[in-house]
Order: C-alpha cells, then sequence, then structure tokens
C-alpha cells in the first residue's frame, strides 16, 4: 500500500518480475506500485505498515539484472514536446505522492482535483523540527528540485512558483539559474522564520503569501485571493527523477537517526526495504531500540516491528532505548486547557475529543472548527493525559471532506 488505499496486485507467488514493473495498481487516487528490484515473488504476506496499519506485501527474492539502478540515464525534456495532461498522466504511472502533509496521497490525483491554482508553493524545508531529510534533498540537489517544480507548476498551469525556505541551510540559487528553469514562469522565493514551530504548516504559509505578495498579480491586473498548492523539496524531486530520467519511483531517501544508534545517516533506500536493513548501515544498535518513531516526534507515529518496509511517504527513522522514551501512558482528561493554549487555530480538541469518546453534546459550530485544523498536532503534544486530540479532530475532518466530495 503506498497510496490513500490499498493496491490490487498483478502479480502472484512465483512469478518472476523485473526492475520497475509495475506490480500492484488500482484506480484513481490509489498510486501504482513498482518491483524496486528484479527478482522472483517469493511470498505474499500481511505486515504492519510505517503508520501502524496492515496490508499486504510482496516480498521479492533478488535474482536477475537491474535495467535502471547504476546505469547511465537519459535526460528527457519534458519541457516543450509534452502537454500538460501528459505530465499528469506520467506522474500517476510512476507512482509519485504528495508528502507535503506528511500523507500518502497521488499527486497526480491532488492535481486533478483542486480548484484553480494560480501558485504553486514549494516548501524547501522539514515540518517537523526534528527531521532534516527535505532540507537535505534542497540544499543537496537544488538543480533538481527547480526542475520538478517547474513541470509541477506546468501542470497545474500555475502561473507562479514560491519557494520557502530556511535560510539557515538553503541558499538561494543565483538568478540565471532561476530563469533559465522557469522561463515564463514567476518564481520568488520567501525566506521563513524556522524557530517556532509550526512555521511551515498550510495555514502559516498561506499567510505569508498574503503578507509579501498580497493579492495575487498577474500582467499588471489585479485578481481575487487564490488558492495556492503545496508540495515539498521530495515530491519535487521525484518528479524531477522519474518524469526527466524515464523511472518510476523504486526508492527514496530515508533520514535515520536517535541515540539507539552508533551513527545518524542520510540513506537512499530501496522501496520496501526493511528497517532492520537500515540499522545495519548505521553500524547497528548497542541494544534492541524500545521504539521506532516514522516521521518525526510531533506527527510521526510509534511502531516496534523493525521487518516494517520504508515506503514512498517514510521520511525519517528515530530509534530509541526505553529510558529516552516520553511517558506515552493516556488517562482522563484533567480540564487542563493545555490544548486550547498551544492550538494556532483556537480549536477547542478537547472538547471535540469528549463528544466521540464520551458523547458530551457540542454545537455544529464547535464541530466546524475542526475544518480549521492545520494538521500541526500541538494539542497532542501539549496534553499531559496524552489524549489522541489530533487525530480525533483529524478523523473528523477528513471523513466530513469525503461526505462532501
Amino acid at each position: 500500500r503506498q497510496g490513500s488505499g490499498n493496491s490490487k496486485f498483478l502479480i502472484k507467488e512465483g512469478d518472476t518480475v523485473t526492475e520497475g514493473q509495475m506490480i500492484a495498481s488500482g484506480y484513481k487516487n490509489i498510486v501504482p506500485i513498482h518491483a524496486p528490484i528484479p527478482g522472483i515473488v517469493g511470498e505474499i504476506s500481511e505486515r504492519v505498515m510505517p503508520d501502524g496499519s496492515r496490508a499486504e506485501c510482496a516480498v521479492l527474492r533478488f535474482e536477475g539484472k537491474f535495467h535502471f539502478e547504476g546505469k547511465e540515464r537519459i535526460y528527457a525534456d519534458y519541457r516543450k514536446k509534452q502537454g500538460d495532461r501528459k505530465l499528469i498522466s506520467l506522474m500517476r504511472e510512476n507512482g509519485i505522492i504528495n508528502t507535503f502533509d506528511f500523507e500518502n496521497h497521488s499527486l497526480a490525483e491532488q492535481i486533478l482535483s483542486s480548484a484553480s491554482n494560480k501558485i504553486l508553493g514549494v516548501r524547501l524545508f522539514d515540518f517537523d523540527p526534528g527531521c532534516f531529510r527535505d532540507g537535505f534533498i534542497s540544499s543537496s540537489f537544488t538543480a533538481e528540485v527547480l526542475e520538478g517544480a517547474y513541470l509541477c507548476a506546468r501542470a497545474l498551469h500555475a502561473e507562479t512558483v514560491v519557494f520557502f525556505y530556511d535560510g539557515r541551510d538553503f541558499v538561494i540559487p543565483d538568478k540565471k539559474m532561476t530563469e533559465s528553469v522557469f522561463d515564463t514562469i514567476q518564481c520568488r522565493f520567501l525566506k521563513i522564520d524556522t524557530k517556532f514551530y509550526p512555521s511551515g504548516s498550510r495555514r502559516v504559509l498561506e499567510k505569508i503569501v498574503q503578507k509579501n505578495m498580497g493579492s495575487y498579480v498577474k500582467n499588471g491586473t489585479e485578481t481575487e485571493k487564490t488558492h495556492i498548492f503545496f508540495i515539498d523539496s521530495a515530491a519535487a524531486y521525484s518528479i524531477y527523477r522519474c518524469l526527466c530520467l524515464s523511472a518510476p519511483l523504486t526508492d527514496t531517501i530515508v533520514e535515520v537517526n536517535g541515540p539507539a544508534l552508533y551513527e545518524a545517516k542520510m540513506i537512499k533506500v530501496k522501496i520496501g526495504t526493511p528497517i532492520r536493513r537500515l540499522l545495519e548501515e548505521c553500524g547497528g544498535c548497542e541494544k534492541e531500540p524500545a521504539k521506532i518513531i516514522i516521521n518525526g516526534f510531533i506527527k510521526g507515529t510509534a511502531v516496534s516491528d523493525l521487518d516494517i518496509p520504508v515506503t514512498k511517504y517514510v521520511k525519517t527513522v528515530t530509534l530509541l532505548y526505553s529510558d529516552s522514551l516520553p511517558d506515552q501512558n493516556t488517562s482522563e482528561c484533567i480540564h487542563c486547557g493545555f490544548c486550547r493554549k498551544a492550538c494556532p487555530q483556537g480549536i477547542q480538541s478537547d472538547l471535540i475529543y469528549s463528544h466521540f469518546v464520551n458523547k458530551t453534546p457540542l454545537s455544529a459550530d464547535m464541530l466546524l472548527s475542526a475544518h480549521l485544523c492545520d494538521n500541526c498536532a500541538l494539542c497532542n503534544a501539549a496534553c499531559p493525559a496524552r489524549l489522541p486530540l489530533y487525530q480525533t479532530v483529524s478523523t473528523y475532518k477528513e471523513k466530513e471532506n469525503a461526505a462532501q466530495l
């Protein structure tokens, strides 16, 4: 499962697969899965996924030759010879997802279902302050990220691309480079103060655009405030690699860190690689880690299985000893109000949680406030009772949005 739903396998046990072969797919928002290595399908069995759910996985036994890995790639220029709909089709076929909100959605379907977006926003730093993967990609593969952002803007029919960067880690490319990449599309770089969380959320970035650019202006004509379509540097980099180098998405860059490790590393990983192999690449641990955190402390998921496979939405893996674990025991709400004080949007997440868990009455207006949630999960971090406040608000919001479709 690499998209917002379960794919259907196109192979069976005993089949021979080649590197990059599509082995699972589905309809519309289901992201296709490609074989990361050549080999034989040993078994199809259920495994725990990085988000804590369970899904069927194909276990591949390496055999044969690589077609893409280690081979010279021929650059394919999609600037003029391909239509915008073709770009979207290629994004879907190559299995690109948008990890801007730490979610697992098909980028192609998001583009097709989005409203009119005159602006493409590209976040070049990490949302979670304990992660550094997106910042690493932005700094190490700047030219590739710019090219991927250009192709995404083309697919969106966006007229401006706004890059949000952390001035401590990212150097703005020279004007000659940006002009050669973006041609007629306007390009802006906005410096973000990342000292305070959440500095990279959707609402925060929208406010920064409004403050710095005001109403959107094109050709001297002021238009209405427009929606901004957001991606991160990892999505832009994936677009470049898949479309310009003509290969499906079969690997990703993962940051592996934490006090349980001998050495933290940034590793290029084949999709489906068990987390256990990443530990070996980092020199292992002094003893078995007590907890594994996927995608950061604030919005991440805690798991304990070292055989969990790396998927496209895994950005970081943090390994902790038992003595470095925060208290995870839950208790009854003590009505301290910390979650309300922490919420940037003023949502009373404790009341929404009590409404769904304890069936306490709540007004329709209070429930509607859940749609203001910016997915920062600060309510969880502030709650001394360790209640799943953010998850409750997010689940309600997603169900409401799905019902309106």
